[in-house]
């Protein structure tokens, strides 16, 4: 298994003015689930298509560390697999006709082949369905077979773009337990999603780009807002306390705002008020979820929204 090692990538499109990838540096670890999160136009197709060795980064170096022997290009073929949005095979025929055309052009041996076909097939819950044209399937057969066909050469590394839009509940539950088994198993997935819920859900760090450029967002983002209103007379009684609690915060007139790291930062804070003589005027506390603080972002790097 490898690391993935991304250094400086920055990536033009000929005659653009801007960068579509602007000083990318990632570093994703063997058998982690990298969620890449963005608006339409961020820059995460062009990333995944020059991680798949699509394209080629203007500056910049992308590294996988355990290959030693092989070019780039050589061990991407061997070891990555895309599975992209739309679909990629053959509507015409059945899905086990699909996979066995499909895992002939991945250079492992004719004996591997039978090993594999029957496996992906049980993988992705396919088995009840091998028979079926592939273009009779729902949408929710079709994404599975999409991923099955990439897991045909056992890759070590997964690219998985919206591998579950349009899906049932059914086949979304199937799928993200797929994943999760592929997690266990040491396989290391870049998971691009529209449904952050999801992200949050089976990623262990979180990627967003914007306008090219990427922020690590904290698997316990949004943000733990605690606002209180205290006597004018306290304001100076509080500061001190905060500071020795070792917290930032922002004062409007009596109003005090406090940004948390995380759900156990509140408890001191209570524990200050339950055994404060001095009154609040106001007390609220709220956790945004990752989604607004998703959009959040989006609006705050928006020139038309100042």
């Amino acid at each position: 298994m490898s690391d993935i090692q991304i250094s400086e990538l920055n990536f033009y499109y000929p005659k653009a003015v801007d960068a579509a990838l602007s000083s990318i540096n990632l570093h994703i670890q063997s058998g982690q689930c990298l969620g890449l999160i963005g608006p339409n136009g961020s820059g995460k197709s062009t990333l995944l298509s020059i991680l798949s060795g699509l394209l080629t980064p203007t500056t910049g170096t992308l590294n996988f560390t355990k290959n030693k022997n092989l070019s780039l290009i050589k061990y991407i073929q061997q070891h990555v697999a895309l599975v992209p949005q739309e679909y990629a095979f053959y509507p015409q025929l059945s899905v086990s006709q699909n996979l066995q055309y499909f895992v002939s052009l991945c250079g492992i041996k004719p004996s591997a082949q039978k090993i594999q076909v029957p496996l992906v097939l049980q993988q992705c819950q396919l088995d009840k369905v091998s028979h079926q044209l592939a273009n009779t399937l729902s949408g929710g057969y079709k994404r599975r077979l999409n991923l099955a066909i990439g897991l045909l050469k056992n890759p070590s590394i997964l690219y998985l773009d919206e591998p579950t839009v349009g899906v049932d509940p059914s086949s979304r539950a199937a799928i993200i337990a797929l994943l999760r088994e592929l997690k266990k198993q040491g396989k290391t997935i870049i998971y691009t999603s529209h449904l952050l819920s999801e992200v949050q859900e089976i990623c262990d760090q979180i990627i967003m780009l914007n306008k090219g450029q990427a922020t690590q967002l904290e698997l316990s983002q949004g943000q733990k807002v605690l606002s209180m209103a205290v006597e004018h007379t306290a304001i100076n009684l509080w500061q001190d306390r905060f500071n020795a609690l070792g917290l930032e915060f922002n004062l409007q007139g009596n109003s005090f705002e406090l940004t948390l790291a995380s759900y156990n930062a509140l408890l001191p804070i209570l524990d200050l008020i339950r055994h404060s003589p001095e009154p609040l005027h106001n007390l609220h506390y709220a956790a945004t979820s990752l989604t607004q603080h998703y959009l959040n972002h989006v609006e705050k790097n928006d020139p038309t929204k100042h």
